[in-house]
């Protein structure tokens, strides 16, 4: 999901035209669904061959989650971002970027920081295991889980001399549309 949403943001800055007057309308909608039933079919495959017994099978599994992970899905949201830096940075109409664009790449840079050496831990885990590093990349992992509210909240908050709305009122002014 934060691939698609780093590739939706990247498109909407770079051909705002195209997609405020010609993107479908539930093509966001569509996309989630379509990733959200990606990541249950593996999750279930992960399950199926993993813990019910066919291990055989278990390191293509998760070979294939690496890959489609390292070669795909983190590249794409990398670049993404980057060129989405790169073109805001490059505005002169816009001096600071919009909320939503600093929790996106807030939101990224803690994945990569911290949601990434999971990923790498478990590919290491084909050549070496390591209990206690596998605990830490674990322990980093449920961190990057719960950081994005955090994020939403301090950017929601920001600029003002000290926080005085709800969490609600926070995230409103993250996601409104200006």
């Amino acid at each position: 999901l934060l691939t698609a949403i780093s590739v939706e943001r990247c498109v909407g800055v770079l051909w705002p035209f195209w997609c405020r007057c010609h993107r479908p309308k539930l093509l966001s909608a569509i996309m989630c669904s379509l990733l959200w039933a990606l990541a249950c079919v593996l999750a279930g495959l992960v399950y199926f061959v993993c813990d019910l017994g066919h291990s055989e099978h278990c390191w293509m599994v998760l070979g294939s989650l690496c890959f489609l992970n390292f070669c795909f899905f983190t590249p794409l949201m990398v670049v993404s971002n980057v060129i989405l830096f790169i073109k805001l940075r490059r505005s002169s109409w816009q001096h600071h970027p919009a909320r939503l664009y600093t929790v996106i790449v807030l939101t990224v840079f803690f994945f990569l920081l911290f949601g990434i050496p999971l990923s790498v831990q478990i590919f290491l885990n084909f050549f070496v295991y390591i209990n206690f590093v596998f605990e830490i990349c674990l322990l980093l992992a449920s961190f990057n889980s719960s950081i994005n509210p955090v994020i939403y909240v301090l950017v929601g908050s920001y600029g003002k001399s000290r926080f005085r709305g709800s969490v609600k009122v926070a995230l409103q002014r993250v996601f409104e549309d200006r």
